[in-house]
């Protein structure tokens, strides 16, 4: 990648303090049961107990590859999106499960969920993601003696094919979902610009970098349907519409259980 795109991260990071900060908020926040953070949990404490993981890993990564150790860097820098997109999972899922509660009682952390927490994680999940298949490359190369250009398209392929994949469960499989999630498709084409940049010259086009551009093109025409498909879907809407008056304090998952008629204790 081109040396402008270490810039991204200020953004990243930004967003993902933002999200952290937000979710501190969260615990001085009440609701009738306690802290909104944990009531209901849709982010349980393993939830970030991860996030430290991770970024010990992208500290370690750095460390590493400063010491020329490739392939120990690259096997950390694949951990790094793995366990993001692992915990990007685990917040659909439970938004999900408590939406119809949330959408009742606090419809404003619904909103705050989608475009804060899970849209700074995949941010951060794909951009680690790209990274991870640089570092392949470069064990390719120095590791395997698999020389560019074929090393490079490796590393554009694996990309592309995760989009695809992205893209398919986000606009087919899974747009209950997903559909709120707008981050993945700018932060893939920020990485593949820094790829176009890198190895772009006019006299002198190379395949790859033709292939780059194909795929950054093709990227846009899949954030654009995505946007589309997004703005068309009623589907949370009709499901408020059907949301039945039972839904109530008692059907909120808490880690609060009563004790008496009037008293909550915190479980250990």
């Amino acid at each position: 990648m081109d040396h402008w795109a270490q810039n991204n991260w200020l953004m990243i990071d930004s967003w993902s303090l933002a999200w952290l900060v937000e979710a501190v908020y969260r615990l001085w926040r009440r609701n009738v049961f306690g802290p909104e953070a944990c009531n209901p949990e849709l982010h349980p404490p393993l939830f970030y107990l991860m996030w430290a993981s991770v970024n010990s890993a992208r500290i370690c990564c750095m460390l590493l590859w400063d010491r020329h150790e490739i392939t120990s860097a690259f096997i950390l820098s694949t951990m790094q999106p793995s366990i993001s997109f692992f915990m990007l999972y685990t917040s659909y899922h439970n938004l999900h499960q408590h939406k119809a509660w949330l959408a009742i009682n606090n419809r404003n952390l619904v909103w705050w969920m989608r475009y804060l927490t899970q849209s700074g994680l995949a941010l951060f999940a794909w951009w680690t993601l790209q990274i991870a298949s640089v570092n392949f490359g470069i064990v390719l190369k120095y590791k395997a003696e698999v020389q560019d250009p074929v090393a490079s398209t490796i590393v554009l392929t694996i990309i592309l094919l995760a989009a695809i994949i992205w893209f398919f469960l986000q606009s087919v499989f899974y747009l209950k979902y997903m559909h709120y999630t707008f981050t993945v498709y700018p932060i893939l084409i920020l990485g593949l610009g820094a790829m176009f940049t890198k190895s772009f010259q006019v006299n002198n086009l190379g395949t790859n970098t033709l292939y780059c551009g194909f795929m950054m093109l093709l990227i846009t025409i899949m954030c654009s349907v995505h946007l589309v498909a997004a703005c068309m879907y009623k589907g949370s809407s009709r499901k408020r519409r059907q949301v039945q008056s039972g839904l109530t304090l008692e059907n909120c998952a808490t880690v609060c259980q009563p004790e008496g008629k009037g008293n909550m204790q915190i479980q250990t």
